[in-house]
């Protein structure tokens, strides 16, 4: 015979463990999702969550932000854009049917800033290219990349989209970046970014690139690894470890990977 009633306060017993696993805790979760070819990132403070690109993969994305963010809590405060590009932005659509969002950020300009309590994103470089160049295809390019800085007490993340050499060059020339903690390597790793002048620049503990297993483009490219690993950077690679995810209480840094 069934003793409900046991089975019932175990079954009670087991989902509070399983909320008090969800439970948000008092430090900051950046989390890049393997969502393949693509770039996102999930980051977590609180109740205060925020979306810096979004994939194409929506399978993918959907299953980062369940990992990411409490079963009950079904709001993104803010979504970031870098560019238009499909493996930025293709799963934006998936994300509005699954959370409320409040705002979405597409074209900011140099010097704005979002903030929540202790946490800040600072936007380096707007959409605005570096050089004016026309597009035969109307596809907007690499270089209109958002690059944004994201800090949290000691630890900071440079988020730097797609943006290539030429871009990456001007900054460095306008001596606005700085050293960062974290980067995410632009361009999935691409040999046309991450140039010496800017990786020195930067000078990443931490260096994270999104990138599909198996890719057609050559991602990463060798010369890029051998850059970052020049700078003393640790590479972690979406491709080979999953989904990345880091803790902070705005001093050390736990990392987490998926395999």
């Amino acid at each position: 015979m069934v003793n409900w009633k046991k089975w019932g306060i175990v079954i009670t017993v087991l989902l509070l463990i399983w909320t008090w696993q969800q439970w948000p805790d008092e430090k900051l979760h950046v989390v890049f999702c393997d969502v393949g070819q693509g770039d996102a990132s999930v980051v977590v403070l609180g109740a205060f969550q925020t979306v810096i690109d979004t994939g194409a993969n929506e399978n993918r994305l959907s299953e980062c932000l369940a990992g990411a963010i409490p079963f009950w809590d079904r709001k993104i405060e803010v979504v970031f854009l870098s560019h238009s590009d499909k493996d930025h932005t293709g799963a934006l659509s998936k994300i509005k049917e699954l959370y409320q969002i409040e705002r979405v950020v597409e074209k900011p300009r140099v010097g704005d800033i979002v903030r929540y309590v202790n946490l800040s994103f600072d936007i380096l470089k707007g959409n605005e290219p570096v050089e004016e160049k026309s597009s035969n295809t109307g596809i907007e390019s690499n270089e209109t990349s958002v690059v944004m800085r994201l800090t949290y007490g000691d630890i900071s993340v440079l988020y730097t989209g797609d943006i290539d050499t030429a871009s990456e060059l001007a900054l460095v020339s306008r001596g606005v970046p700085a050293k960062t903690t974290v980067l995410k390597v632009s361009h999935h790793g691409s040999k046309y970014g991450s140039v010496n002048e800017f990786v020195r620049k930067v000078e990443p503990r931490l260096a994270i690139i999104s990138v599909g297993a198996k890719n057609s483009y050559g991602h990463p490219a060798g010369d890029t690894l051998m850059r970052l690993a020049g700078v003393g950077a640790k590479v972690l690679r979406t491709d080979l470890s999953g989904t990345i995810s880091l803790i902070t209480d705005g001093k050390s840094l736990e990392i987490y990977t998926e395999r």
